[in-house]
């Protein structure tokens, strides 16, 4: 039993590790079939190995959880398109809930043996660290002269073979900074999910840390964090480097006015006085060092200059669906230009570009979304072109401005589910957030109950300017949620029956 412990727990991790990457599809699936097979073989056939009663842990599902789940089986029965219905439900669906189940399953199996919150958030990181790496080597010259055009893992590895055989003769002959390589990642999303639920967890290790007075965690996770905000940064992610940002305020705010000094005293930590200066000039260094790449990497993107002038137009432009269908007008187009005169022509079609794919577009994209929520109040079809289907429908052809999505998770999992189905899935989410937050008034849960209410929160509010209630982004939030607040449940028990003992 110990090596099976042993081998699920680190599948667990590696599965974590690999969610967010492109290119994973297979081994991400295969992780998943061990992790359940192992969780289910334990549960059936060795149920007294399981750390904690299933019975106990099985009453804990939440209702609303286990209503979504039913709604999810339910749907492609009255869905306007059943067949595809019913190969989303295979697909995306089944896999998000097998992921709600190994998250489960690691509590009931490892207890608290199981991965603590450094290990999950190094797991989470992996992606990062990936990015990085590559980065470094392109950087010094060990993956060639075109190294920021590759992709793949593949092509990385034949890259460095050709450097290999050459003798390496690139190496040392530095080159501009890489600001915007994404490495291995077509979409800088994402690694904007990965560093995002990275810092949060590091985030609540760096807390921990602090309390604790513990100079080296403390050292390490100021560390991480800048690490993971660099890989961001060099990304060139600014949603994830304000997501981050605000992820880290809202950290710091809860250990401020939630965690209970009190509480934290009566938990038996010890303070053994100030940090030393050898550790203060380590985490001052890493700041200043992500505040160097933070400046590079901002002057270099203009997208950030003429942000809002693209969120102006977005809010404001009459008749979002017809625009997205025919095009933007030619009158209004020579109406904006008049209306940016001040500035070089290059800012003025930059910021005309952004509705083609960027902060304008994504706003109109919203605001027509929001429209067809209350034309379809039963959804369509269960997947992630359901938006794309009826926007489709909506103009009678392709639109001139064509998007996959709305970028708006609630309103493309309303376009594909319905009223009901978006509904409920806001009640689970909200539900683990609400059980985060009561959690952080007992030191014995502060933790993880912070970290269940801060994941809870990001994933909530991300959805509002990104599409992420799909694919192997609903399994990152599944496993971590369900892993994080069945912790709670089993620290809970243990508490309860050290309780009833000295009774």
């Amino acid at each position: 039993m110990e090596k099976v412990s042993t081998l699920f727990k680190w599948c667990f991790l590696g599965y974590l590790a690999i969610l967010p990457m492109s290119d994973t599809i297979a081994l991400r699936n295969l992780l998943l079939l061990v992790l359940v097979c192992i969780v289910l073989a334990c549960l059936v056939l060795a149920p007294k190995r399981s750390k904690r009663p299933l019975s106990n842990g099985f009453r804990l599902v939440p209702w609303i959880l286990a209503l979504w789940a039913l709604y999810l089986f339910v749907f492609p029965l009255f869905a306007v398109q059943a067949d595809v219905a019913w190969q989303n439900l295979k697909g995306q669906w089944i896999e998000s809930l097998l992921a709600w189940l190994v998250g489960f399953g690691a509590v009931m199996l490892l207890g608290r043996q199981g991965p603590n919150l450094w290990a999950l958030a190094l797991a989470s990181a992996f992606p990062l660290a990936i990015h990085l790496s590559l980065c470094l080597f392109g950087w010094v010259g060990l993956l060639g002269e075109d190294y920021q055009s590759l992709d793949t893992l593949g092509g990385i590895w034949h890259a460095f073979s050709r450097q290999l055989h050459t003798g390496f003769e690139a190496v040392g002959k530095w080159r501009d900074f890489p600001l915007g390589f994404r490495g291995i990642e077509p979409m800088h999303g994402n690694l904007g999910y990965a560093a995002c639920q990275a810092i949060a967890l590091f985030g609540v290790c760096f807390f921990l840390a602090w309390r604790e007075r513990n100079q080296r965690k403390l050292y390490l996770a100021t560390l991480a964090i800048a690490i993971c905000f660099s890989s961001i940064l060099i990304a060139r992610s600014r949603g994830a480097v304000l997501f981050a940002l605000l992820v880290l305020l809202v950290t710091g705010a809860v250990y401020r006015f939630r965690w209970s000094p009190v509480s934290m005293m009566d938990s038996g930590m010890k303070k053994t006085g100030p940090l030393s200066i050898k550790w203060s000039i380590g985490v001052i260094g890493a700041l200043c060092m992500l505040i160097l790449v933070a400046y590079q990497s901002v002057r270099h993107d203009t997208r950030w200059h003429s942000m809002m002038d693209k969120v102006q137009l977005g809010l404001f432009l009459e008749k979002p669906l017809d625009i997205l269908c025919e095009g933007l007008p030619l009158e209004v187009e020579s109406r904006i230009r008049d209306e940016l005169a001040d500035h070089g022509p290059d800012y003025i079609d930059d910021v005309l570009g952004g509705l083609k794919g960027q902060d304008g577009g994504r706003l109109l994209l919203m605001r027509a979304g929001l429209g067809l929520v209350f034309e379809h109040p039963n959804g369509l079809d269960g997947s992630r072109q359901s938006y794309q289907k009826l926007m489709e429908n909506k103009c009678g052809h392709t639109p001139r401005l064509h998007f996959a999505h709305s970028h708006q998770s609630w309103i493309d999992l309303s376009l594909a589910l319905g009223w009901g189905g978006v509904l409920l899935f806001a009640g689970v989410m909200f539900y683990f957030m609400r059980q985060g937050w009561h959690s952080m008034e007992n030191s014995n849960f502060v933790a993880f109950g912070t970290a269940l209410f801060l994941l809870s929160a990001f994933w909530i509010t991300r959805g509002m300017v990104d599409s992420v209630y799909r694919e192997h982004y609903l399994q990152m939030q599944a496993v971590l949620l369900a892993y994080a607040y069945w912790r709670i449940q089993l620290a809970k028990g243990d508490k309860t029956s050290n309780v009833s003992t000295v009774n």
